[in-house]
Order: structure tokens, then sequence, then C-alpha cells
């Protein structure tokens, strides 16, 4: 299973709540001019505003989703979260009017899913729908309808419960992952002792209390990242981000292409390419000569996360009135560092330079997007462990263009999964 990504949806003053063989190359990588595209039917338009909460550094798009087969019971829904640290379309059922049909196994049973988030978890029944974002369109899509009343959360489905849209922060999340499916091979192995299978779908004959039971889902029915059914410009996504001030900025707005190398707006270029292995990892050495931890890039994470206090030496933040500032580094003066990117294969290694500022001051004007707001990775909420890791989240995308290659589709630059900028 891929590491479950970090969410951090919240007040933008206040907290952080919420929240998954190419080019060798050598070199730094800071921030760069970069273009962005020009609107075109492969181009959706992307942008970081308040939000629905106050979310500081949400990404968000707008998505239409229609009744599978209908061109006119559709409903067109904002401010749905552009992730690439999952995979799948979920929507909140509180914000979803249309009545989609229910996605069933093999057997006529409804599934349901449990997809758990770094703090958090949400939960919700398996729907189809069609879907559109630009002019790009996905049949009979599998989604997931966030909500709890057409089958209980299982007790088993831990973590905190984020299914709100107060805590998600979002009317959805749009999973743009390197790798196709949310879960892949292990939540389709058979259950029992002993099985990798980290049981986060469900198969629910009825809306009792227990009638909803972890089940093995093969690929082909799991979530899945929508580009991969689009009839074009399916092998992956491009982020285009401006560059922001230090003091951040009070909204951005940027474009989200699809496809990479299939039209004149699309070209890799000159982006350093860094092959991910099979959960969408590669390594990442900071200090520039310390022991490699994953790490992954996620426009859903509004921070940078790594480490911890007590190895960076970079204090966290602290307010006895808001104790979730904590989950911020404040130093003192912002901070210019760098590190080292090595893909999986060992064939391409980049040095990045990064600011960390103090959370605090920055929070304390109007701006809601920032490229130096960094924190302390943590334990995803409702597990025991996991390996340190290096969160490239949004701060990282601003002013360069991101690509995210998807598992087995070909590219310029040869199959994915892969990123580069």
């Amino acid at each position: 299973m891929r590491a479950p990504r970090t969410r951090k949806a919240g007040a933008a003053c206040t907290s952080a709540v919420l929240l998954g063989l190419g080019v060798a190359c050598s070199g730094s990588s800071g921030l760069h001019h970069n273009t962005i595209a020009l609107p075109a039917d492969n181009v959706a338009d992307v942008f970081v505003d308040y939000g629905l909460i106050g979310y500081a550094n949400g990404l968000f798009t707008t998505v239409t989703v229609c009744v599978p087969g209908s061109t006119s019971d559709c409903q067109t829904i904002d401010h749905v979260l552009v992730d690439t640290g999952s995979s799948g379309l979920r929507l909140l059922g509180s914000v979803l009017t249309l009545s989609l049909p229910a996605f069933t196994n093999d057997s006529g049973v409804g599934l349901a899913e449990c997809q758990q988030f770094i703090s958090g978890s949400i939960w919700g029944p398996l729907r189809s729908a069609d879907f559109k974002i630009a002019n790009e369109q996905a049949s009979n899509l599998t989604i997931q309808v966030i909500e709890e009343s057409t089958y209980p959360m299982p007790s088993d489905c831990t973590g905190t419960d984020i299914s709100s849209p107060e805590l998600l922060g979002a009317n959805g999340n749009l999973g743009l992952s390197s790798i196709a499916q949310d879960c892949g091979p292990p939540c389709a192995a058979a259950l029992g002792p002993h099985s990798e299978n980290p049981g986060l779908y469900y198969a629910c004959a009825s809306a009792t209390a227990d009638g909803c039971q972890a089940a093995a889902v093969p690929l082909a029915q799991q979530l899945t990242n929508p580009v991969l059914f689009f009839s074009q410009d399916n092998n992956g996504t491009i982020f285009e981000l401006p560059a922001i001030p230090a003091e951040g900025a009070p909204s951005v707005a940027g474009s989200l292409v699809f496809g990479i190398g299939t039209r004149d707006n699309n070209g890799l270029e000159q982006a350093s390419v860094i092959r991910l292995d099979d959960y969408g990892q590669f390594r990442t050495q900071y200090p520039t000569n310390s022991t490699p931890t994953l790490a992954f890039v996620d426009s859903g994470s509004n921070m940078m996360l790594f480490l911890d206090s007590t190895t960076t030496h970079i204090p966290t933040c602290y307010d006895a009135l808001h104790p979730d500032i904590s989950d911020f580094y404040c130093p003192t003066a912002t901070l210019n560092l760098s590190a080292k990117i090595e893909d999986t294969f060992g064939g391409a290694t980049l040095i990045v330079n990064f600011s960390v500022a103090n959370a605090i001051t920055l929070f304390s004007g109007d701006n809601i997007a920032f490229n130096n707001l960094a924190g302390p990775s943590v334990t995803p909420s409702g597990q025991s462990f996991m390996p340190t890791y290096f969160d490239w989240g949004l701060p990282f995308h601003f002013g360069r263009n991101v690509f995210t290659a998807i598992d087995g589709q070909e590219t310029p630059a040869g199959q994915g999964p892969f990123v580069a900028f």
C-alpha cells in the first residue's frame, strides 16, 4: 500500500487539520521562471483562495459529474481539492445533488471505502458517474461519495473522521497520483492471516451497523486516477503555478494541463525526470549529506513536511490559544535550505533549494498562499508507525511546472511513474 498522504486543511491563521527509464540529470533547482498554459481544451483552471474555511495553500479546481450516459443530468462542483498524493475522485455527499448508481462487486453487492490520509479517514460508498474537466471526459468512472448515511462507518475504519465540509475543507478531492489506483494490488489480495490487504474496501450487504465487511477488490473496481480514462492526454498531468512573494499572496491562479508530450502545450522541455518506485516515492536527503528518506510530491499537502524539530533544529510554533499551530515550523528568521533529491534507480540527482518561514508571521496577515510553509512529518491518524518521510507539498509547486506521469503510461521520457520539474 502506498503511504497515506497528508492533507492539511483548516483555518489559515491558526491550524493545520486535514490532509498519499528517463533523463538522468544532476544540478540544482530553486524557484525559476515557468510558463502558464494558455486556455485550451486540455487545460483546467486551478486556484488557491480562501476556500470554504480559510484553507491555507489549498489548491482547488471545478469538476462536472453526470449520471452515466446523461448529457443533462449533471452537476458542476467547485472547490474540489487537487491532490497528486491520492488517486480517484471523491465528492461530499452533502454537496452532491445527483442520484448516482451504486457501484457493486461481481456479486452485485455495494462497495464502500475507508480512505486514510495522514490526519484522518473518510468513509462512503462507491458510485458510478461520467466525469468532465476542461474538455476532457471519462465515462462511467468509479467515484466515492463521502457520507455515512448509506452505510454506517464500520468500527475498524480507524483514524479521525474528516468526512465533513468543515474538516475536509473542500467539496471533494480529485486524486491525480502517479500510481493508477488508490490502493493497488494489496487491496486485491485475499484477506486472512498475514495478508497484505490493508482492508480499505468493504462489501456492504446491508445498511445495518455491521453490514459492511472488509473485502478484496480487484484493480478494475478500485478508485483510479480519472486521467487514465480520457480518450487522449491520458498519460499524466502538469501543474503550472506562478512564483509568489516570500510573504505570500491573497490568491493564486494557475493551470492544470492534461497529458505529457501529447500536444504543443505539454512538452517536458528541460524538466528533470525523477523516477519513482511502485509506491510513487523517490528519495530525499536533508541535509544533503544525511541518510536518504522516502519522499513524494503532493499537491494536496498544504506545506512541506519533513523530519522533526529535534532532527532539523527548527522550532515548531506555539500559541496557547491555538494548539494546532504546533503542526508548523516557526524559525526565528526565514531559513534558506537545500535538499538532495534522488530517483529510485540512482539515475538522477538534483539539489533543490527551499525556504522555511515562521508560520505565525505568515498567518498574521491576509495572505492564503505561501511558498515557505513547512512543518515536521507526522504519523498518520489511526496508525502507529510510518517511516520518516519528506513530503514536497504545495509550496514546492509555486514558480515551477511539476509533471506527474502515471504508472505504465508512455511519455516522451519513457513510461511512468515519474515526476519532473
